[in-house]
């Protein structure tokens, strides 16, 4: 993902380092298994009022093979059955990802030119979730 923040935002290795530690230090983080290989992760915060996708990234080669909708459908389930919306952030100059989140069901709820707040269609937004900006 470095090339899509050094985009939108330029890139600091230190600030990146600190910002990666701390969010994984939030929430939950599961590796992406396929036929015994490493090929991604996801990583999920339960709020109170809902259930924020922090990160999620497959490996480029393991695209397009549905690895990442099978492991997104698993969160999916999770805010099902907790009855909480789920949200994410996209930043907007990665296309691939952000029409994928369109295509499967996500709306846009913001957008600032550089992150894309977007939820679960089937899920009504709660006020502003600013905590998250």
């Amino acid at each position: 993902m470095r090339g899509f923040v050094a985009v939108a935002y330029g890139w600091d290795e230190n600030v990146q380092r600190a910002g990666f530690a701390k969010s994984l230090r939030q929430g939950s983080c599961q590796i992406v298994m396929r036929e015994g290989n490493r090929c991604g992760f996801v990583h999920w915060e339960v709020e109170p009022d809902l259930v924020w996708l922090r990160m999620f990234c497959i490996v480029p080669g393991m695209q397009n093979r549905s690895i990442g909708s099978a492991a997104l459908a698993k969160l999916m389930s999770l805010s099902s059955l907790l009855q909480k919306p789920l949200y994410l952030n996209v930043l907007v100059c990665n296309r691939v990802a952000y029409d994928w989140y369109r295509r499967i069901g996500f709306v846009e709820i913001e957008n600032d030119g550089k992150i894309s707040r977007m939820a679960l269609a089937t899920s009504p937004p709660p006020a502003l979730v600013e905590r998250h900006g």
